[in-house]
């Protein structure tokens, strides 16, 4: 299924899937009710390997420069392994409210690793602009802005790279 949304498929069909994984339509349904669930599931489990990827421990003892690579780095390489579950739920969240909350939960985590990262350096704002701030920088690094850079715009990783990075550092150093 991952490798059906890989390549652009984001609603495949029930045939397309079975044809691809080399299994009937019986065994598949013998597992999985809808498609809804398959892809539900295939969901759940990018969002288990993107975890794995994304570096969200404590970075604290690393000077801001470090972080930010990490960081930066850390997205690149989850949104590399997972952009064809991740444009499916993007395009499927709109009518499928369980993949919206999902994607919800995942957006949630992920704006909880800006202020995990970077929280040496949010700590000196004032609290009430700390929401504010870290959803800036979480958007900065975003997959739809990096799907929109590397997707549509055709530009490198290390051109994303230096311009994550840049822009994040724009964004703690205005602290």
């Amino acid at each position: 299924m991952v490798e059906l949304f890989d390549t652009g498929e984001l609603r495949p069909s029930a045939d397309v899937v079975c044809r691809r994984a080399g299994v009937s339509s019986a065994s598949l349904f013998r597992y999985f009710r809808t498609l809804d669930e398959l892809y539900r599931a295939a969901f759940d489990e990018q969002i288990a390997r993107a975890t794995a990827l994304a570096r969200m421990e404590d970075l604290s003892d690393l000077s801001t420069s470090e972080r930010i690579e990490r960081f930066v780095a850390g997205r690149l390489d989850v949104y590399e392994v997972t952009v064809g579950v991740g444009r499916m739920a993007r395009a499927r969240a709109i009518d499928h409210a369980d993949i919206a909350r999902a994607l919800g939960r995942a957006r949630a985590r992920w704006l909880r690793q800006v202020l995990i990262v970077f929280r040496p350096e949010l700590d000196r704002v004032d609290p009430a602009e700390v929401p504010a701030r870290a959803a800036a920088i979480d958007a900065v690094a975003s997959f739809e802005a990096w799907d929109l850079l590397v997707g549509a715009r055709a530009v490198s990783r290390h051109a994303v790279e230096r311009s994550w990075t840049t822009a994040i550092a724009a964004l703690l150093a205005a602290l």
